[in-house]
């Protein structure tokens, strides 16, 4: 069975706290490109995770037993390395960014 969001070591992850009953996806996406900003003018989402609707994209990986879910070894492996991760894994956004990030203690 793949690994559960709290075993994953997501790459450069940062931690946003909204507190909206109303947050949606477009909502959480929106924020999380406004934190990405703050450190580069051009990232590109390669990979998210929407709690809610227990969604992810890209929704088919190469998921195996024993694994990072498929989303997050996709992104990952197409140079994610940085990753906003807002109300404890409600929604998970990962970006490639041209800057290098060290990994943050939760």
């Amino acid at each position: 069975m793949p690994k559960t969001l709290e075993d994953v070591k997501f790459p450069g992850e940062t931690f946003l706290e909204i507190e909206d009953p109303g947050l949606d996806f477009e909502r959480a996406r929106e924020a999380a490109l406004g934190r990405v900003k703050k450190y580069d003018t051009d990232p590109m989402l390669v990979g998210w995770y929407d709690g809610k609707r227990d969604k992810q994209s890209p929704s088919e990986g190469c998921e195996d037993e024993e694994s990072e879910p498929g989303w997050v070894r996709y992104a990952k492996a197409h140079g994610g390395n940085l990753t906003v991760n807002i109300n404890d894994g409600e929604y998970v956004f990962i970006y490639r960014s041209a800057h290098q990030f060290k990994d943050t203690p939760r």
